[in-house]
Parts: structure tokens; sequence; C-alpha cells
């Protein structure tokens, strides 16, 4: 289903796909099939539209006249939708200046290429904010559709709930990625420096015999250990950045979801933990083996 609304907004304020695109820094490609219904919106395109469109949370309908209809009962038409207590205000785009905007948008002359201008007059009716509940616009639908003036009528009610029903299932996938990964860096790292302080028992035991402070015996484990957090928070920012990467090849538009910035906080976040934990994982193994008996190293 295409986005009629935005549709309508956009070309009653003179913007073309193309320059919209451009304003919200997206690819004209990816905007053209967000408008045309193919890839939906997601909350961060929204409101980047809604703040270079400028636009409030009212709704729109736009109301098509028949062919036929002069312009006299078009007026006629307008000016008793204008006195119900539903209307904000109203707009009228004639043939031409549809036309106009297409062509524009298109970047062609198609009603020179057609012969003729096969768009109709129509209204754009811009309704009160407590008529924008699913069940008034139903009322006021009918309502118009009465006209026998009016040949057709056409609005997308719950807008940003069709264009968010993902965004949450999207942002619970990827949090649960980043957390699977987290946990299997933290894992490793833990079992490599418990491994190596294992097979290290002996020395470390050796130097507290001889008089060596903690700290003395703790600090080259510990720095050894930040190198091991390190690599296993890089690790895991690799794997999460393959899989990041693969996602837009199995859910479509995904990567509009995506910010630079949030994810080079992760990514830092990520190796932080990894370092820390890794550093945590070597203090407490080291203590272990500095309070054990001799006997029971073996």
């Amino acid at each position: 289903i295409k986005n009629e609304k935005l549709s309508i907004v956009r070309k009653s304020k003179g913007i073309t796909q193309r320059e919209l695109s451009k304003k919200i820094g997206m690819l004209f490609t990816a905007y053209n099939k967000r408008e045309n219904g193919v890839i939906d919106f997601y909350r961060k395109e929204i409101k980047r539209i809604a703040n270079v469109l400028r636009l409030t949370n009212e709704e729109i309908i736009e109301i098509f006249f028949k062919d036929e209809v002069a312009e006299a009962d078009m007026k006629r038409v307008m000016a008793t939708m204008q006195q119900q207590e539903y209307t904000k205000r109203v707009v009228f785009v004639s043939k031409e200046q549809a036309a106009q905007q297409f062509s524009t948008e298109i970047g062609q002359d198609f009603v020179g290429f057609l012969g003729f201008n096969p768009l109709l007059p129509s209204v754009e009716l811009f309704l009160k904010s407590s008529y924008t509940s699913p069940d008034k616009l139903k009322t006021v639908d009918i309502e118009l559709r009465r006209n026998p003036e009016v040949q057709e009528v056409v609005y997308q009610q719950n807008i940003l709930d069709e264009i968010n029903k993902n965004v949450g299932t999207i942002g619970t996938v990827l949090i649960s990625l980043s957390i699977i990964f987290l946990i299997i860096s933290i894992t490793v790292i833990n079992n490599t420096i418990r491994l190596n302080l294992y097979a290290r028992r002996f020395i470390i035991k050796s130097m507290q015999m001889v008089g060596a402070t903690h700290w003395f015996i703790i600090k080259p484990f510990m720095f050894k250990s930040i190198l091991h957090g390190l690599y296993g928070g890089i690790i895991a920012c690799l794997l999460l950045l393959g899989v990041l990467s693969a996602l837009p090849n199995w859910i479509g538009g995904i990567e509009a979801l995506y910010d630079n910035t949030q994810f080079a906080i992760l990514f830092v976040v990520v190796i932080l933990v990894g370092i820390i934990i890794s550093m945590m994982s070597s203090a407490f193994s080291t203590n272990h083996y500095l309070k054990l008996k001799i006997d029971d190293l073996y």
C-alpha cells in the first residue's frame, strides 16, 4: 500500500522524492521504496521527514473529483467541507498542478508523452486532531463519499503504527545478538585466563614464598589479561558487525534502523566490558592460587 498521506503532504509543499531523500540523508531508491510501501519507514526516518516537512499530528484526507465535474460544483463541495466541524483547512489541487508536481517528481513531461492529462482534480482535507481516530476517520470517509461529485477518498489511518510495527522486534533481535556475543567473549576470556594461570600456578606460589608482594605477583597477569580482554572484545565486535552486515539480505530495509554512532558506542562498551571481565577473572584466579597450600597445587 502506497503511503498516500506522506505523498500528499510532500507534493503540497512542492518537494520531490529525490529532494526529500537528500534532505533526510537517504538514497533516492531507498526512499522511493518506502513511500511506495515496498519497505516500511522506521522511527528515526519519520522524525527526519517530520522535521523537513514540518509536520504535525494532523490527519490528511485526499478527495478526488470526477473528471467531468464542473469547477463551480467543486467549489461548492469545498465550501461545504470547510464548514464541517471536523475540518481544519482544505487545499485545492487542480489537474494542472497535479500534473506539474508529478512531472517534476519523475523528471519528464508525461502529459506531452501521453497526449492528455490523466490526473484528477482533488482536495486535501486537513482534519482537526480530535477527528483522527480510526472510528471518526471512517465516519468522515463515509460522509465524503456520499457526494456524487467525489470519485475516490484516500487516507491512511494509524500510519505511525504501520510504520513502526517491526521496530520493537528488530531492536530486540539486535540486543539479543549483542548479549549472546558478549557472553561468548566473556566465556572465552575467562577460560583462557584460568588455563593460563593454572599452567603458572607453581610460579605464582614460588614468587609468594620468596617474599614477593601480592601486587607484584598479580601485576604481570593483570596486564596480560587486559590484552586478552581487548582481543576478546574485538572478536565479539567483528562477529556482531558480520551479522549486522548480513541482516539486510534476510530482512529488507533493516539497514534504515542502523545508527553508526550507537554502534560505535556499543562496540566500545563491549571491548571495555571484555577488558574489565578479564581483569577481574585474572585477579580472582591469582588470589585463588595464592591462598592454596603447596600440596593443593598438585
